[in-house]
């Protein structure tokens, strides 16, 4: 019971306490930048297996485990929705990057023009978030809907990912808007890295909890549920520590005003643009308001702790990617939150 409390209290003041852990990433790098620096190769890959990845997997196993078949097989019988779920959430990169591209390269710096649009690349490209469960249930969403988006969006996400940034870099490359000077590197976390990364860090952790569901039992499950959350929360709480020392750290270290408040600006348009194009979806197909809800929040977030990690193993060193991602992970929890509030209290 003291646990449950202590939970609720906690999920209530989330972005209070991913504020604190920012916070404490900008004065106290040291173990964060320490923590980071832990991992090994994988055998015969190019992928590194770090602490941001293993937190990150831990994080997507709990998700899994918090899964039910029942409520997969509700929706196979009208799969219509998620379908669209999980393709508007896909598409969106297309949608969104390519103004947030144009609007983005007319900074100055060109460097920094181009970390942030490479953050926002990789933010978009991940996978529906499986916070968007925990929203829409807030919300009195369908949770049917909504917990199959995010599954289908996950296991698809060894194609989808590398796809959106082979796609994406060609829209926003030299040939496209031009806001990268060069696509090598994406396309290079295209062919090796993303699909790779998916499978490791989010596909298999998923199927991981979702068969542990089924080998435990429900009463099982539910009975280590207060346990599992506490887990997630501190897992997540340290994993936003983490990620946020490569960038905070950094960025601090040498700090540049006008990149600390363009990263947040670029995220909080990119993300609101996203909202809006869930919202926009689920009018066109005449959704009730459960299912709204569902959709909306499916379109809207993305796995932005899967960015950071990504970003981390192939960007260790540009902040400006970084940023933007961490400004996103705080403003989609925002946008998920009024989402999510009831209609009369708007």
């Amino acid at each position: 019971m003291i646990l449950s409390r202590v939970l609720a209290f906690a999920q209530r003041r989330l972005l209070g306490l991913m504020l604190g852990c920012y916070a404490l990433a900008a004065v106290l790098p040291g173990p964060g930048e320490a923590l980071r620096g832990l991992g090994a190769p994988l055998p015969g890959g190019s992928l590194r297996i770090t602490l941001p990845t293993v937190l990150l997997a831990l994080m997507v196993f709990n998700a899994g485990l918090g899964v039910r078949v029942a409520d997969l097989r509700a929706v196979a019988r009208r799969p219509l929705r998620s379908v669209l779920g999980v393709a508007a959430n896909a598409l969106l990169p297309l949608a969104v990057l390519p103004l947030a591209a144009l609007v983005v390269s007319l900074w100055p710096d060109a460097a920094e023009a181009e970390g942030l649009v490479v953050g926002l690349m990789l933010v978009l490209a991940m996978p529906i978030a499986g916070g968007a469960a925990s929203w829409a249930q807030i919300a009195g969403g369908n949770m049917p809907l909504v917990v199959s988006t995010v599954i289908g969006s996950t296991l698809l996400s060894p194609l989808t990912v590398p796809a959106t940034l082979y796609v994406a870099g060609r829209v926003v490359g030299p040939a496209g808007i031009g806001a990268l000077d060069d696509t090598a590197t994406i396309d290079g976390i295209a062919r090796t890295g993303a699909g790779t990364f998916a499978i490791v860090a989010v596909v298999l952790p998923c199927l991981a909890g979702m068969g542990a569901r089924a080998a435990l039992g429900e009463p099982a499950v539910r009975r280590a549920l207060p346990t599992v959350k506490a887990v997630n929360l501190l897992n997540t709480l340290l994993l936003c520590y983490v990620n946020a020392t490569g960038a905070l750290g950094r960025a601090l270290a040498h700090p540049d005003p006008d990149l600390l408040v363009m990263a947040p600006c670029a995220a909080a348009v990119v993300c609101f643009l996203g909202f809006r194009c869930g919202r926009w979806a689920s009018g066109r197909t005449r959704c009730d308001l459960p299912d709204s809800i569902s959709l909306t929040l499916a379109t809207g977030m993305n796995n932005s702790s899967a960015a950071a990690a990504l970003a981390a193993t192939w960007f260790a060193q540009r902040p400006q990617v970084l940023l933007p991602i961490l400004a996103y992970s705080l403003f989609q929890k925002v946008a998920a939150q009024t989402a999510a509030r009831p209609r009369g209290r708007r």
